[in-house]
């Protein structure tokens, strides 16, 4: 039996009479009790300072960055040399004759009034490069690349270059007024009853076609280019002579 007087002593502590054993301190009570080790840390969470996106606003953040993305592969692909540009869709009524325009066979031959009030047939050119242009004088990416035409043909008229616009279903005091207006000087024709472009099966204009010196259709181009793109299907029917080009298209 403990008969040991406890008194309280300074700061609530409990004093010991002399020849009593102290107290076994309990190690719970004392956090800093050597031989025990420390409490871990508390997990530490980065949070960060931004709300968290819901499902629906982070798929659309998505389905915009793809959209995106795509304009700008299409517009790289319609500037580059390679690549077709923007077109305009063309109703013709006029009846086809003859075979489809391929690359690589004679070019269809066809009769065309200029604005000259003279006749010319594809076959007269023969020996000469030709580049056929199929367009009309309301038609955007038409007029937008009329002034390259006439660039490019400007740089290759004195080797020979024939460049043939055929206006698809205008009348002569329309194509007239437009081409005066714009300064265009190569060769325009007008198919009136839309039956040369339903030859060459137009379906959208502008169309191209470059003929080499012996009548061989070597590009078919469908859509407005640039001028680069004009100037290497061009350089593909300078070369050569007639009955003495280079083969292949």
């Amino acid at each position: 039996m403990d008969n040991s007087i406890r008194r309280p002593g300074p700061f609530g502590k409990p004093l010991v009479s002399a020849g009593a054993e102290p107290d076994t301190p309990d190690p719970d009570d004392d956090p800093e009790a050597p031989g025990l080790p420390p409490e871990p840390p508390p997990e530490i969470i980065f949070r960060t300072p931004f709300p968290r996106p819901r499902v629906g606003a982070l798929r659309n953040i998505i389905a915009t960055a793809f959209v995106g993305l795509a304009i700008l592969g299409i517009v790289w692909y319609f500037d580059s040399p390679e690549g077709v540009g923007s077109s305009q869709k063309i109703n013709v009524t006029g009846a086809a004759t003859g075979p489809a325009p391929k690359v690589g066979k004679a070019a269809p031959d066809f009769r065309v009034q200029a604005l000259d009030g003279q006749y010319y047939q594809l076959s007269d050119f023969r020996g000469q490069p030709v580049w056929i242009n199929f367009w009309a004088s309301w038609c955007p990416p038409c007029r937008a690349e009329n002034p390259d035409i006439q660039a490019v043909y400007e740089a290759n008229r004195a080797d020979g270059l024939v460049v043939l616009g055929v206006a698809i279903g205008e009348e002569d005091g329309t194509v007239r007024g437009y081409v005066e207006r714009t300064g265009l000087t190569y060769l325009n024709g007008l198919d009136r009853s839309t039956d040369i472009a339903a030859t060459y099966r137009i379906v959208g204009i502008p169309t191209h076609f470059f003929v080499d010196r012996d009548g061989i259709l070597r590009e078919w181009r469908i859509g407005s280019m640039s001028k680069k793109t004009m100037e290497k299907n061009v350089d593909k029917i300078m070369v050569g002579a007639a009955g003495g080009g280079e083969g292949g298209p």
